[in-house]
């Protein structure tokens, strides 16, 4: 079985040396972006170190080949939407213009694309079952496009507390009082 990951560095302005060191340096964003933008830049890192396609430091290495990215979502950049919603309760002109930029669920994967210099097609899929695809698209876009090397694909969410009800229809809790994360990316080439 997988070790679990723990997902806390969403919450942090500064990760620990455990993220960083996937990150090789903290983008310049870092302090603004949402939680399922961090989320998609530290995760993207993980498995592009596993296979091979990082160096230590966390730049690319010197054999990168041309990558895309797929993220398939259930509720996407919703947590976001929500606390956007929360700051324009108290009026159009004190709405977080920080939370409004990442209002659009292909955001965090833009973000993690330009960390990683990943410069093939990159987009968001919304899925009932984010856990069960992804591979046939990545795929499509290999057979396609023969400049492209390979494909980072995988499901990406983070729950908002008031969806919560089920937990274990929504994907793993840390504990009772953080969000619920449900990642996994994977390589197809």
């Amino acid at each position: 079985m997988a070790q679990q990951l723990c997902y806390d560095y969403i919450n942090q302005d500064l990760p620990g040396d455990d993220v960083l060191a996937v990150l090789g340096e903290l983008p310049k964003r870092w302090g603004r972006m949402d939680k399922i933008s961090r989320l998609a830049v530290v995760e993207v890192g993980r498995i592009l170190l596993v296979y091979g396609l990082l160096g230590r430091s966390g730049e690319r290495s010197v054999v990168p080949g041309r990558g895309g990215l797929v993220g398939l979502t259930r509720c996407g950049s919703l947590t976001t939407d929500l606390a956007y919603a929360e700051t324009l309760r108290e009026g159009f002109e004190v709405a977080s213009p920080t939370l409004f930029s990442y209002t659009l669920a292909n955001i965090a994967l833009a973000e993690a694309a330009s960390h990683y210099g990943l410069t093939g097609p990159v987009y968001s899929v919304f899925v009932d079952d984010p856990g069960s695809g992804g591979e046939a698209e990545a795929r499509r876009w290999l057979d396609c496009d023969d400049s492209l090397d390979f494909m980072v694909v995988g499901e990406l969410d983070v729950y908002p507390v008031s969806l919560q009800g089920n937990r274990e229809a929504v994907g793993q809790a840390q504990n009772q009082d953080k969000e619920i994360v449900s990642v996994n990316f994977r390589i197809v080439s």
